[in-house]
């Protein structure tokens, strides 16, 4: 009995695996690109052993720069500390109608910055009837 041998030709590309590995290749290069933290303010957090978790949709952050300037989110104008709990209010609504679990502020101070002034934003962040807020900061260790 004599079998033929099966000639393979290996004239033509597959295209299944080619696609799977560029679809592949391009998931990884987005998501790296939207997972990237992107603030408007540059400023130096201070360093600690232990982070927070990152900021959500429904969370407030205020920033505190090195000359004791205040941003609210990716807002590039400062606000008057006289009028913070005012903006504060203003966006995340009146303190009655408040749901408690978005009711957060995460606060970014500048290590440079003046501790009085971040005390001070966290004054009006209490006044403002917020139940919860995290100060943010760098991992790593303290220099």
């Amino acid at each position: 009995m004599k079998f033929r041998k099966a000639t393979k030709s290996f004239n033509t590309i597959e295209l299944a695996p080619l696609i799977d590995v560029i679809s592949f290749i391009v998931i990884y290069f987005l998501m790296n690109a939207t997972l990237e933290k992107n603030t408007a303010l540059k400023v130096e957090l201070p360093r600690s052993s232990s982070v927070a978790k990152e900021k959500q949709k429904d969370e407030l952050v205020i920033t505190v720069d090195k000359q004791g300037k205040i941003y609210l989110d990716q807002n590039s104008e400062p606000v008057a500390l006289e009028g913070l709990t005012e903006k504060i209010n203003g966006f995340l609504g009146p303190e009655k109608e408040r749901d408690p679990k978005k009711n957060k502020v995460i606060i970014r101070g500048d290590g440079g910055a003046s501790y009085q002034v971040v005390v001070k934003v966290i004054d009006a962040v209490n006044a403002a009837g917020v139940s919860r807020f995290n100060l943010a900061m760098v991992k790593g260790t303290s220099k």
